[in-house]
């Protein structure tokens, strides 16, 4: 998968991309992740990338050009024909495990992570109207001040469900959410040493060693939570 992220604060991304299984994913080729600094597509000097709001006066806006032109930029260099523009912004478009599966299946994703009041709708316009591959895309009915961190959420979500990145395939075939069990699941408890924490004890049927009374419990305990 190649993940191209256009942000105007790329150095935030950085230690996020250079930790734990990650960094493991991309320096395996399994994941590649780009970096695009919107700032870079400005046509002045002073790279001003946002400005004031046409018919408001409170807060700054995003402007389109060159956001478009680091997008298309992004898809030629890249030589891009199969892709996806996620738009991470309010929506009720919103990221659940099923639509991470999705989206692991797909080999080109563009993420758009805004800052400020917004971006100029145009962008979307834009890109509805040139390809047909653009959709915003919500973590969550909330406000953020910087949306990078839903693209790390977008990114930690999904490149884990991308083969051969967890070795341990059942660790997120049997976890909360599973979409065989139409994401109506929370996983059960689970208990590590010691046996006895104060007061508290592991159950006596996670220390029989009786695999299918244990995975009974599970399915129990499961329901319950």
């Amino acid at each position: 998968m190649n993940i191209y992220i256009h942000t105007i604060f790329p150095e935030i991304f950085e230690s996020f991309l250079n930790t734990s299984l990650i960094k493991k994913a991309q320096e395996k080729w399994i994941l590649n992740i780009k970096l695009v600094n919107i700032r870079d597509f400005c046509t002045h000097k002073q790279k001003q990338v946002d400005d004031k709001i046409y018919g408001w006066w409170v807060g700054m806006l995003i402007k389109a050009k060159p956001v478009i032109d680091s997008i298309e930029n992004t898809i030629k260099e890249n030589n891009l024909k199969d892709f996806k523009i996620i738009y991470l912004a309010p929506s009720e478009n919103i990221l659940d495990q099923q639509k991470c599966f999705d989206y692991s299946k797909n080999e080109n994703i563009i993420l758009l992570a805004w800052r400020y009041e917004w971006i100029d709708i145009r962008v979307e316009q834009y890109f509805q109207d040139k390809y047909n591959n653009f959709e915003r895309l919500s973590i969550g009915k909330y406000v953020l001040l910087w949306w990078e961190l839903p693209a790390m959420v977008f990114i930690e979500s999904v490149w884990r469900l991308i083969p051969w990145v967890i070795k341990e395939e059942m660790s997120f075939k049997d976890e909360s959410y599973n979409i065989e069990k139409n994401m109506e699941n929370i996983e059960y408890p689970q208990y590590t040493r010691p046996e006895e924490v104060y007061g508290y004890k592991v159950p006596n049927i996670l220390l029989s060693w009786h695999d299918a009374k244990i995975e009974q419990w599970r399915k129990e305990n499961e329901k319950k939570i």
